[in-house]
């Protein structure tokens, strides 16, 4: 027996060696073979922070739910990144930022880098007299004003006049080119930086609609600077925790509230038309949430099962396989989720990003496919790229996965190609004062059709089609400080609002309603047909005929010649002018920002330029000077 223990040992030996070597080649086959994860790499160091573990480099506070508040408990080389955003991308763009540079590895090796991501609404807890260098990624919000959450570090930046000789910076500016004042957050960011003496080491870089090709190129340039450049290693002052960060419901932390009621608005059948409007009104109690009239609800969707469906049939992948939640979800959630339940609520699967391209061309095998890849990425994946944005605007990601059938992605090559799952806003169509706990919101549902497929609205459809009266949502409140009714409630104001345009301005009628004092409210509303699409008919005459508001409406398509609110506007030229000239009234715009908006403003302008008999340029700068003023107001969008 003694005699047979020798070779008993090495056979445990070997036993022990080959599991080891099993579960380590295990390893490296998962990070090897992925595309890529939600970090820019697919080191180990990447893979254990996803995974909440702590960092063996540095002793860094992080948790799962926000592996970007870090608190350092060595010396290092600090590195500000401040973030302003209003629907989520600036941030996206700036944890992006994040780990770019926590992988950056310096050439003098003295101390390592240390990133700080911060909110602009935390800007007080900033000292950037004791900054080394910052990166600004911030957006510009509607009409070239700063995102709600940055306005207090803007505000500020703009106001202090202390020298910042000692700073070093760069702005990325996020924008629309769509709307007038295009970047100008940024830009006046970057220009008042400059003007307290503050050093740009990289240019101010503008980008038009998450135009990734820009922004790679900027960080690149970010990144290169910060591998040889001289900063102080010190002891980091900064110290934000989770509780700062979050200050109840907002876009990190909805409220699930139940959808108490749920109308059609609009008759099909009556205009013959397929134009479908439906009013929502979600129970709040117990959120402690509130609102003032002209804010925005916050709606996180959920895509349509069928689509997620036909994605998943193209995929190789188990049923019970799990996989982590993405960075960035809203809570709570779990750690992990199923393939379908992430691409059910975490996943953006109408939007196509020039990654799943670029991945599909490193599996597929037929020689057609590879050539027409080739030729859609050979321009560069920007903007610039005409024949790739053609492609991926009538494409949806379903599209493109079948297209290029019989390559398969796995979910771990899928999902890094993928965009956040964003929610949307609508304007709130209730004033608070009316039922503090029941919110509303007026929806156009979306549909339509590319490449002969039906198409639709992801949280447009999904409330209409897949959300039952009873059901929660997950909401949010969404602030519009620059989108207000008069401190003084006797000012008369016109409100010019078509379609569901409409929604704000019902707030502010029954605002108006309630208050003891009723200035007068004149209403331009306008639609297609009285009998199909006049939102909220029954309730605007009534307020009419009790002579609350003055209501004017314009149906474009129920008699010959098409008739808009800027041509009722027109009309009443010199009732308008009297209001605004003689009686310190207010205008409101809200609705379609892209012809619209542009039309009422084309029509004022020449309200101002007949009547006050001025020239062009007199007249453009008169309205200018009443949006300064707070008395011409747009809560506008692009559709």
């Amino acid at each position: 027996m003694w005699m047979m223990l020798p070779w008993l040992l090495d056979g445990i030996w070997m036993w022990i060696l080959s599991s080891l070597v099993g579960i380590v080649g295990f390893v490296v086959y998962t990070l090897v073979s992925s595309s890529g994860s939600d970090f820019s790499d697919n080191s180990i160091d990447a893979f254990i922070i996803q995974e909440g573990s702590k960092s063996k480099k540095e002793n860094v506070d992080q948790s799962m739910d926000n592996r970007h508040l870090r608190s350092y408990g060595t010396e290092g080389k600090q590195v500000l990144i401040l973030y302003g955003t209003e629907y989520g991308f600036s941030e996206e763009v700036a944890t992006v930022l994040f780990d770019k540079i926590s992988s950056i590895v310096q050439s003098d090796d003295v101390g390592p880098l240390q990133p700080r991501l911060v909110n602009c609404k935390l800007y007080e807890c900033v000292e950037l007299s004791r900054e080394q260098i910052c990166f600004v990624v911030i957006s510009t919000s509607g009409d070239g004003v700063p995102p709600t959450d940055a306005r207090g570090f803007y505000d500020n930046l703009m106001s202090c006049d202390e020298e910042l000789s000692h700073l070093r910076f760069s702005v990325l500016a996020l924008g629309d080119s769509n709307y007038p004042h295009f970047c100008k957050t940024g830009r006046d960011v970057n220009t008042r930086l400059s003007k307290r003496r503050a050093d740009p080491v990289v240019g101010c870089q503008d980008v038009d609609v998450e135009d990734w090709a820009v922004i790679n190129c900027w960080m690149d340039s970010v990144v290169e600077y910060l591998k040889s450049c001289d900063l102080c290693v010190c002891m980091d002052y900064l110290q934000i925790t989770a509780d700062q960060s979050s200050e109840g419901h907002d876009r990190h932390n909805p409220f699930m509230a139940v959808l108490q009621v749920k109308d059609l608005l609009t008759d099909a059948q009556q205009c013959n038309d397929d134009k479908e409007v439906v009013h929502c009104e979600f129970n709040i109690s117990g959120s402690h949430m509130t609102w003032t009239s002209g804010d925005a609800l916050g709606i996180y969707p959920e895509n349509n099962p069928d689509h997620v469906s036909a994605i998943l049939d193209t995929l190789t992948w188990r049923e019970t396989e799990m996989f982590p939640v993405p960075n960035g979800a809203y809570h709570p959630h779990n750690d992990t989720a199923s393939i379908r339940t992430l691409l059910l609520k975490y996943y953006d699967i109408k939007t196509i990003k020039p990654e799943l391209l670029q991945t599909l061309q490193t599996v597929v095998t037929n020689t057609n496919q590879r050539e027409t890849l080739s030729r859609l990425l050979q321009a560069g994946t920007g903007k610039s790229n005409k024949a790739l944005q053609e492609y991926v605007a009538v494409r949806e990601v379903r599209d493109v996965l079948q297209e290029y059938k019989p390559a398969v992605l796995s979910p771990r090559q899928l999902l890094p190609c993928l965009k956040p799952l964003q929610p949307r806003y609508y304007s709130i169509s209730s004033s608070p004062l009316k039922a503090s706990t029941a919110v509303c919101v007026t929806v156009a549902v979306l549909r339509y059709k590319t490449l002969s497929v039906g198409r639709e609205g992801v949280t447009t459809s999904h409330l209409l089609d897949r959300t039952q009266v009873g059901q929660s949502s997950p909401v949010f409140m969404s602030r519009n400080p620059d989108f207000r009714l008069p401190d003084k409630h006797t000012t008369p104001v016109i409100l010019i609002g078509p379609g569901t345009g409409i929604a704000p301005f019902r707030a502010f009628i029954q605002e108006r309603e309630l208050s003891p004092d009723k200035g007068e409210i004149h209403l331009y509303f306008g639609c297609r047909h009285k009998s199909g699409d006049f939102l909220y008919k029954e309730e605007l005459e009534k307020y009419s005929r009790d002579g609350l508001i003055c209501l004017r409406v314009a149906f474009s398509r129920d008699q010959a010649r098409k008739v808009y609110v800027q041509d009722l506007l027109r009309e009443d030229r010199a009732k308008v002018w009297d209001l605004v000239t003689k009686r310190n009234g207010h205008l409101y715009v809200c609705g379609d920002a892209r012809h619209m908006a542009k039309d009422v403003h084309q029509g004022l302008t020449d309200i101002v330029q007949s009547c006050g008999q001025l020239e062009r340029l007199e007249a453009n700068e008169y309205l200018r000077q009443l949006e300064i003023q707070g008395r011409y107001q747009k809560d506008v969008w692009v559709t």
